[in-house]
This record gives C-alpha cells, structure tokens and sequence, in this order.
C-alpha cells in the first residue's frame, strides 16, 4: 500500500489525493477551512492561474469532474474583433457544509451559501445562490430550499431500500446482506447493538461522527430488525 501511494504521488504530484491537493492549495493562497474532500483531483479543474480568488469553507465535497474559475478567456475574441485586451476575473466563494455533484461548472463571480447542494452538471453563472439551498440545472437555479428536499429524501428512504432489494435479488437470485443496506441501516439496526464496520463508515463519512452518532441513538427504528425489514421489502407493492 505504501509503494501504491509513493507511486501515485510520483505519477500525480500534487493531485496524487485529497488532502495532498488541498494542501497544495493553500500554498498557493486559497482560503480552505477543514475537512474539505476534493473526489478524483485529476479529473477536477480548480482555476490555478488565480487561487487566491476562491474561498472554500468547512465540510465541502467537491466530486469527481468539478470544474472552478475565477477567469475567463472570453476577451479572445474581443482582440480578434477590435484589438482589445480585456481582463476578466471575479472571485468564488463557497459555504460551509455544500456538496457539489459531478460534473458541475462553476464560474467566475459565483457565491454559494452555506448548507448547499449542488446537483450534477449543473452551471454556476454568477451571483450569490443563499444559504439552504438545492441547485440544479444549467444554467443553475434554486430548485428548493433544504428543509423541503430533507422531507423528500427522508420520505422516499422505504421505497428506495425496497427497489434495492428487489434488483439485488433479481440479479443475484439470493437474499442480500446487510452490507448492501449500508446507508438504509437506521431503518432496521438495534440501537443497543455493535454497528458493524461498515454502518460505522456511514456514521464517520464527511466528519460529524458524534452528532450522527447521537442522532443515530436517539431514534428508534423503523423495523424490529433486518429480517423484519426483509420481510417488509419481500411483500409486493
């Protein structure tokens, strides 16, 4: 494991990981607070031609296929046309606790507020997206607040596991494990009992192990346990 890491750092630099390229980041003057993850930094484009422009805040996902700027290359044409050199830049700033789906672009005077969500291959033009919010589309516009998609998403989590179940058995005839249910496991998991290690990865990932830990303890579960649960998933609609 050790050798794979010096590798990839030899064969990527300073995209060989996250923490790697968040670090190189900063040296290069981009204001980032704490435990940000940038998924697949090789296949991201954070502008570097002007680092200092963006502002990233704590708890931020970027995934894989995000692209930044703070410049454009747009006065190109303006010098073919009139001989005009024009600069071009404006800032980034992104909130805390935002994830920013596949793919998305995110151009120069763009603002995003803290507890966002951006959805794939969404384009940020500009302006300032407020804080609480579902961004999607291209160009990119507030679909909902966070509160209204919390209620949905928690509203189709039955239904979801549900269709997991019937493709896992559909395709492997046989039924599945729990490992499968990794992030479903509040539905059916003894609050009393051991998580194993696989559920206690859903509780650490992205930071706030403590408060979804007390979340996770302080509720009480859907079904009396995974074979109830299975029971449920195995009844036609």
């Amino acid at each position: 494991m050790k050798i794979k890491k010096i590798l990839k750092k030899l064969i990527y630099g300073h995209k060989a990981d996250s923490s790697t390229y968040v670090l190189w980041l900063k040296s290069k003057g981009m204001r980032i607070g704490e435990n940000v993850t940038i998924y697949a930094p090789t296949k991201c484009s954070i502008d570097e031609t002007r680092p200092f422009m963006i502002e990233i805040g704590d708890n931020v996902e970027i995934t894989e296929g995000v692209t930044i700027l703070t410049h454009g290359y747009d006065w190109s044409v303006f010098k073919h046309y009139s001989g005009d050199c024009m600069g071009s830049c404006s800032e980034v700033t992104i909130g805390n606790n935002v994830f920013i789906g596949m793919n998305t672009t995110i151009l120069k005077g763009s603002t995003i507020g803290n507890n966002c969500i951006i959805g794939a291959n969404s384009l940020l033009t500009g302006g300032i997206y407020p804080d609480n919010s579902v961004i999607v589309g291209s160009p990119a516009r507030v679909m909902c607040d966070l509160n209204t998609y919390y209620k949905k998403r928690a509203a189709a989590q039955l239904c979801e596991a549900k269709e997991l179940y019937k493709n896992y058995k559909k395709s492997y005839d046989s039924e599945p494990p729990k490992e499968i249910f990794r992030e479903f496991f509040w539905l059916f998991e003894d609050r009393n009992a051991e998580l194993i290690p696989c559920f206690q990865d859903v509780l650490k990932l992205g930071g706030e192990y403590e408060k979804a830990d007390r979340r996770f303890h302080s509720t009480n579960p859907q079904f009396d346990n995974y074979e109830d649960f299975l029971n449920w998933c195995r009844k036609k609609d």
